[in-house]
């Protein structure tokens, strides 16, 4: 069962957020930083004190997943046309819960709460280190859009 995370929640947000962080932080340690379980429920607090869409997967009473997610509306400018996406920030699942439909679940929340908004399209992003990630969504419908190359000086 999918449905919207409460403060309730946040010790169970954060627990998930550094597994995923740690793979950042692993993946890229000149960029991502160790997670910091106190700056991580500060960050989830705050988030869903703003009115972020966080929302939970329930797995027989525990956290088995979340995504975190807000609506992006661009005007149109000289070089391109308005457009609404809902952007997604973090999808975490339990690594127990793995290939169980969670993510599936959470990614389908999402779409319908995209669909609710009038959006044209969900986004997210993801290094090019996390390939597990790029095939799960994949899976999931998404396709590639733009590539960022980066030269490092350091």
């Amino acid at each position: 069962m999918v449905r919207r995370a409460t403060t309730a929640d946040i010790d169970r947000l954060s627990a998930l957020n550094a597994g995923v962080q740690l793979l950042h932080a692993e993946g890229r340690p000149d960029l991502f930083r160790e997670p910091e379980p106190e700056a991580l429920r500060a960050f989830l607090a705050e988030q869903l004190a703003e009115g972020a869409i966080v929302l939970i997967a329930d797995v027989d009473g525990a956290v088995g997943g979340y995504i975190l997610a807000e609506v992006n509306a661009r005007p149109a400018n000289p070089f391109r046309h308005a457009s609404k996406s809902l952007y997604v920030h973090h999808i975490a699942v339990d690594p127990g819960q793995r290939r169980q439909g969670v993510g599936q679940q959470l990614m389908d929340a999402a779409v319908a709460i995209g669909r609710a908004e009038d959006v044209d399209a969900v986004r997210l992003d993801s290094w090019s280190f996390n390939h597990d990630a790029h095939t799960f969504f994949e899976a999931m419908g998404c396709t590639p859009i733009n590539v960022v190359f980066e030269r490092r000086l350091r």
